[in-house]
């Protein structure tokens, strides 16, 4: 955690503008409704910023278009980015043993770097290649011939399948598993015949994947994430996926096998994607999407099967519509069929007796 720091100092770190006392000194980042005098917080609407104003905080984080308040602020373009540096100047910084846990288990020709930590009960199998300053936390699981790169930090319980292959600075949470079988089954006289997945999983640099979340190896070849991907809690990644660099995956997105990502593409949560079907760069699929068919580059969609996001909107809106025009048919009806029985045998429009 770094020291307190004057406001002017902030703005420039965050790339704000400062309004009122630049070395007004602050200690720290808070919630509104919580924050104490010497701290910060952030207010996102007008509603937060009178939170905001009515707390003890010194200073307020207000975006671009909002008004500044009494109180001293810093003001951003992009506040959010400007939150996240925030946050990453106050927080304390991680600290990780070194050296190896007297419970831990280590395979042979085992090459461990300066200053890893190795914990509690940690299994690391045969020729295993840890970096440098990395981070093996109590209770996971390594596999022969993984290779690790420096600065990554795999919290407890993570388990690597053989010959996984992480890159510079990789953060992987509780539980995730990488390299485990993908769903691959023939169908055989006698059920379900399994195919063999010989293939690895590479994850490049400075990616981060959260708690739970599983990455299949390919059945040949390499399932691989590009550098800066970040990916939440409870993903699916099939084998044989292929993604990008600098690409969003939200809570509960299923990728199927063979699925490619294009780089700088956003994933909201309960995306499903079917096996196959490329995402273009820069695309985004909104939450609960699945798109069966390829996404261009750029494109927004959403819905069942995904659409350009626009023309669901209006499907959606029509749909809305539909209890309103059986009512109106239904009325329609009722009027037309009242006339018809009105008429006479005899006058136009009228409905033939006994038949044809």
């Amino acid at each position: 955690m770094n020291a307190p720091t004057r406001l002017g100092e902030l703005a420039a770190r965050v790339g704000g503008e400062v309004l009122g006392d630049p070395d007004l000194v602050i200690s720290g980042v808070a919630e509104p409704a919580g924050a104490r005098p010497g701290t910060i917080v952030f207010a996102a609407d007008a509603r937060a910023l009178r939170v905001a104003e009515a707390s003890e905080a010194s200073a307020v984080l207000l975006p671009a278009e909002l008004p500044p308040g009494r109180k001293p602020a810093i003001r951003a373009a992009n506040p959010r980015l400007a939150f996240a540096r925030l946050l990453q100047w106050f927080a304390p910084a991680p600290a990780y043993p070194v050296g190896v846990h007297p419970t831990a288990v280590l395979g042979s020709d085992v090459v461990l770097g300066e200053g890893v930590g190795v914990g509690p009960h940690v299994v690391l199998g045969d020729r295993v290649r840890v970096g440098a300053r990395t981070a093996i936390l109590a209770g996971a699981v390594v596999g022969d011939e993984c290779v690790i790169g420096e600065g990554c930090v795999l919290h407890p319980h993570v388990t690597l399948y053989p010959r996984t292959v992480l890159g510079d600075r990789v953060c992987l949470h509780a539980g995730v598993v990488i390299g485990s079988d993908g769903f691959g089954y023939a169908q055989g006289e006698e059920g379900a015949v399994k195919l063999p997945h010989l293939g690895r999983v590479v994850i490049e640099d400075d990616v981060e994947i959260g708690a739970n979340t599983a990455v299949d190896r390919a059945t040949l070849g390499e399932t691989r994430i590009g550098a800066g991907t970040k990916i939440d809690n409870l993903v699916q990644v099939g084998h044989n996926v292929r993604i990008g660099r600098g690409v969003l995956i939200v809570g509960q997105v299923g990728l199927s096998g063979s699925v490619t990502v294009g780089d700088g593409a956003i994933l909201a949560g309960q995306v499903g994607v079917p096996d196959h079907v490329a995402i273009g760069a820069g695309a985004r699929v909104l939450a609960r999407a699945v798109p069966t068919r390829d996404v261009p580059p750029g494109a927004i969609v959403s819905g069942f099967p995904a659409q350009p996001h626009r023309d669901e909107l209006r499907l959606q809106a029509a749909l809305r519509r539909v209890p309103e025009l059986l009512e109106r048919l239904r009325a329609l009806e009722t009027r037309l069929g009242g006339a018809a029985d009105a008429r006479g045998p005899d006058e136009p429009g009228a409905a033939p007796e006994g038949g044809e």
